[in-house]
C-alpha cells in the first residue's frame, strides 16, 4: 500500500496588501508580536538555525498578506492571536490589521500512478555550489536535469518535514520556464524561476518549496485544468 497522509492546513488572510519586497518585514513584524517565544515563528533556537520544513509561512496571496499554517504551526498560530494588539511594525510603516478570512482545509499528501502539475513562482533552486554548476552547462537538457535534482530534493524536504516517508519512485519533470529574474534573499541576489513542473507527488497549494519557503519564495499551485492524455 502506498504511503499517504492527511495533513490539516490554514490560511489566515489579512485584510492589506503587500509587496513582495515587504513578506520579510510583515514576517518580523509577527515574530516580533510573539516576542519569539515560538520557535515555529522563526525556526531559530538559543543555539542558531533550526533545519527543518517551515510549518509557518508568510505569503501575498492575491496581492494580500498571508500566513500559512501546516499541522501543529496551526496550533502555533494562537500564540500571535494571543499576544497581537492588530498592529503591526512593518519596516517603518504602522500597519493595523484584521483578519479577512480564514480557511481550514485537508490535504491528502502521497505519491500516485498519475503525474499532477504545478506552477511554482519565485523559486530559489541554485545556492552557490548549484550556480556555478548550471551556468557551466551549455545543454538546455542538462540545465533542466539539475532544475529537476534540485526539486526533488525540496519535495522530499517538504514530505520530510510532515513526517511523511515514502518508498515509490518520485517523478519530477520540467515542462515550461516562464520568467527568470534577480531576487534578493537574506541580502544577496539570486536567481529565481517561475516555472511549470509535473510530479507524482500531491502537493497543497500554496506551500513554498527550496529556499525562502517561509518567506514567500517557491509557492506553488496545482494546475486543476491539467488532464495527462
Amino acid at each position: 500500500m502506498k504511503a499517504t497522509k492527511n495533513i490539516r492546513l490554514l490560511i489566515v488572510m489579512f485584510d492589506f496588501e503587500l509587496e513582495h519586497n515587504d513578506i520579510h518585514r510583515f514576517r518580523g513584524a509577527v515574530i516580533e508580536t510573539t516576542r519569539r517565544k515560538n520557535d515555529l515563528f522563526h525556526n531559530h533556537s538559543e543555539t542558531g538555525s533550526i533545519y527543518r520544513y517551515p510549518l509557518i509561512q508568510y505569503k501575498r496571496l492575491n496581492r494580500k498578506a498571508a500566513l500559512l499554517c501546516i499541522e501543529e504551526g496551526i496550533e502555533g498560530l494562537q500564540d500571535f492571536f494571543a499576544a497581537t494588539n492588530w498592529q503591526l511594525d512593518i519596516g517603518d510603516k504602522k500597519q493595523t490589521v484584521k483578519v479577512e478570512n480564514l480557511r481550514v482545509r485537508q490535504h491528502r499528501i502521497g505519491v500516485w500512478e498519475k503525474p499532477f502539475r504545478y506552477t511554482i513562482s519565485r523559486w530559489l533552486p541554485l545556492n552557490q555550489e548549484n550556480y556555478r554548476k548550471y551556468h557551466q552547462l551549455e545543454d538546455f537538457g542538462q540545465k533542466t536535469a539539475l532544475l529537476e535534482k534540485i526539486m526533488l530534493a525540496n519535495i522530499l524536504s517538504f514530505l520530510q518535514g510532515i513526517n511523511l516517508y515514502v518508498e515509490e519512485h518520485i517523478e519530477v519533470k520540467m515542462t515550461e520556464i516562464l520568467a527568470q529574474r534577480i531576487e534578493r534573499y537574506k541580502n544577496q541576489e539570486m536567481q529565481a524561476f517561475s516555472l511549470e513542473f509535473e510530479t507524482n507527488v500531491s502537493l497543497p497549494n500554496f506551500i513554498g518549496l527550496g529556499k525562502g519557503s517561509s518567506s514567500g519564495f517557491g509557492v506553488i499551485k496545482e494546475l486543476k485544468n491539467y488532464t495527462n492524455s
